[in-house]
């Protein structure tokens, strides 16, 4: 076999229709030959041949490669099964395997991007929150980072057998680093929210609930004191009937009725106002009751973890870091599928 350095690297379609063009459609050649002619390395050159004689394209025998039957798609070195031959019948479909491929990739790429911008929104606001000082360069700063880290994954995807493995190494270096400082960000982000949201409820419903317990304090002692002075009264008035002199009880009784009135309705006032207070603190009571429901699903999750039902932080944190160990990382897998697939098609 003579070698020629073509003037580019052949797809599967040219390297298929090379070795139909062979005498007999039969060639005598090693990987790293065959990969030289056709401008690809050996371990591509490899992969091709092991999927072409899976898919029934091609059969070996030593080093001896046979042609078996015509083919328009090469089958790729991920999935050897998947082939378009021509089929005079007429049973395949090539335009509409072509479309699902493509409506896959499209919505896997669009979902990545849609997971990146919320993972990326929420790490830089964490951050930010952590480095308050500087805002709009942290905001700058965690951008470019995350589409860095974007567009490293989608250029080791497109050209991973190709690329130095020092190269390759560095860049899934950074990656992992860029995702665990997302993963930080995130977390950030999502505890303050939490912590947020507890911190003012708590703080609302502990200031509403002061007031109230004062100002039932006040009345309350208010109405009793009240109380005692009418009490006063009517035990002087009791006490001058038993020692015999009526006419005296009925002097003071004179003497104290328009005091004793005055005081009856100021302590009628009082009470409804005493009442008024006490329903006010039943309302906040039943916030309170309320704001715990709002905590009843992470209550239950506790419960199911084995925290006691009053440790309600545990579990809020293992949720938020069961939600940052997917978000960020799903999607860099899905832009790596999406990127994974643009090679398959391209190939094509």
């Amino acid at each position: 076999m003579t070698e020629s350095v073509p003037p580019h690297p052949f797809d599967d379609r040219d390297a298929l229709t090379w070795l139909r063009s062979q005498p007999d459609g039969r060639v005598t050649a090693s990987a790293a030959e065959l990969g030289r002619q056709w401008g690809w390395n050996r371990m591509r050159t490899s992969r091709r041949l092991k999927s072409w004689e899976v898919a029934g394209l091609i059969r070996r025998n030593a080093e001896a490669i046979i042609v078996t039957t015509s083919v328009t798609t090469a089958v790729t070195d991920e999935t050897p099964a998947v082939t378009e031959l021509v089929d005079v019948t007429g049973a395949s479909d090539p335009k509409s395997i072509r479309r699902s491929a493509t409506s896959v990739r499209l919505a896997a790429f669009i979902v990545a991007l849609a997971l990146a911008a919320v993972s990326a929104t929420f790490s830089i606001d964490g951050l930010t929150a952590i480095f308050a000082g500087a805002f709009w360069p942290v905001v700058i700063m965690g951008a470019v980072l995350e589409a860095g880290k974007l567009v490293a994954a989608a250029w080791l995807t497109e050209h991973w057998n190709s690329a130095p493995s020092l190269l390759r190494l560095v860049l899934v270096s950074m990656i992992g680093v860029l995702m665990g400082l997302n993963a930080i960000g995130v977390f950030g982000f999502l505890t303050r929210a939490h912590l947020d949201h507890m911190a003012s409820i708590d703080l609302a419903l502990a200031d509403r609930t002061a007031d109230i317990e004062a100002r039932l304090a006040i009345q309350g002692r208010t109405v009793a004191d009240l109380d005692r002075r009418i009490a006063q009264i009517d035990t002087a008035i009791e006490e001058s009937t038993r020692l015999g002199r009526p006419l005296g009880a009925m002097t003071i009784a004179d003497q104290k009725r328009r005091e004793r009135a005055e005081i009856t309705a100021q302590r009628q006032r009082e009470a409804q106002a005493l009442g008024s207070i006490q329903i006010e603190k039943a309302k906040i009571d039943t916030q309170r009751r309320r704001a715990e429901a709002e905590v009843g699903p992470v209550r239950y999750l506790a419960e199911l973890i084995g925290t006691p039902a009053i440790d309600l932080e545990r579990p809020v944190r293992l949720l938020t870091l069961a939600l940052v160990a997917v978000l960020d990382p799903m999607a860099v897998v899905l832009l790596l599928a999406a990127g994974t697939h643009t090679r398959r098609v391209g190939q094509r």
